[in-house]
């Protein structure tokens, strides 16, 4: 029903496009992208056994072309900011408004891309958090392991003044103002990871 109601939707707009193929599951998807060459494709982030963001991750490495809008009702910044990062250029939530997901649609059909609000606010606030390079995200997951600086500069191969510059960055980069602090830091992270 939601796929036919989309497909309504699309021609009462009259915008100029056709629909070359729909899809119960990223698996059809896949299918039909492989038949039909499509230049967009809309997809739910919520799909069983396979996830919209798999669907656009798979998509991508055989048609690099497609551009995608996720119609979802997720409203989640979480599952936003996947969308984002899968390439995603249009994310419209099934709340909204029917000509918004037109807008999504036409901007992604000129190139534009078309995110909510909820969207733009997580980016910002992404953009600003500190980041941590590769070397003090290892260290970093050592001293969550417990290890020394003496135990971590044997385990990667580096001096101990290395490892303790890398400890003294993280803290001062995230105002860490302990090595408590920093192994309550560590556990975080790691646990973030998971």
């Amino acid at each position: 029903m939601v796929r036919h109601s989309l497909i309504s939707l699309l021609a009462a707009f009259g915008l100029p496009i056709e629909v070359v193929a729909e899809a119960r599951n990223a698996e059809e998807a896949l299918a039909h992208a492989a038949d039909t060459q499509p230049d967009i494709v809309v997809t739910d982030l919520q799909m069983k056994p396979t996830s919209g963001i798999a669907l656009i991750h798979a998509l991508s490495q055989r048609q690099p072309d497609i551009r995608y809008v996720v119609f979802t009702a997720s409203t989640q910044e979480e599952h936003m900011l996947q969308a984002f990062d899968a390439g995603a250029q249009g994310f419209v939530v099934k709340e909204s408004e029917a000509a918004e997901l037109v807008q999504a649609i036409e901007a992604v059909m000129r190139g534009a891309t078309h995110y909510p609000a909820g969207l733009k606010r997580a980016l910002d606030r992404r953009q600003q958090q500190p980041s941590l390079t590769a070397r003090e995200s290892e260290v970093l997951g050592l001293v969550g392991q417990g290890l020394t600086s003496k135990e971590i500069a044997r385990q990667l191969g580096i001096d101990p003044r290395t490892v303790d510059a890398h400890r003294a960055n993280i803290r001062q980069r995230f105002g860490l103002d302990s090595s408590a602090a920093l192994l309550r830091f560590a556990l975080e992270h790691s646990a973030g990871k998971r």
